[in-house]
């Protein structure tokens, strides 16, 4: 099992975790509790330095941020249902809400 997904279930982790359920992922779930500091202990540092979970670590590719997580997951492993899903919902060019 290479990926490990780094947080507690009651953070945005709660996101990955469930991607990673969805797409049938082995893992291995390292529960970081932010409400007793362990965010902010040298280890998990060493990962995300700005001590915040989600963090996975995919056989030595570390990434942080839940929606990063989940469109590298989707992408990785969603074979294509879960990228071209996304891809209909996204603006076209020139038609976004920016006015662009």
């Amino acid at each position: 099992m290479a990926l490990k997904i780094y947080g507690v279930a009651r953070s945005r982790a709660a996101r990955v975790l469930w991607m990673a359920k969805e797409l049938g992922l082995d893992y291995e779930h390292v529960k970081v509790d932010f409400a007793t500091g362990e965010t902010r202990t040298r280890a998990h540092l060493a990962l995300n330095p700005n001590g915040h979970v989600p963090v996975i670590d995919d056989d030595g590719f570390v990434l942080w941020e839940s929606m990063a997580i989940n469109l590298y997951l989707a992408k990785k492993h969603g074979a294509g249902g879960f990228t071209r899903a996304a891809s209909r919902m996204r603006p076209a060019p020139g038609n976004g809400a920016s006015g662009a």
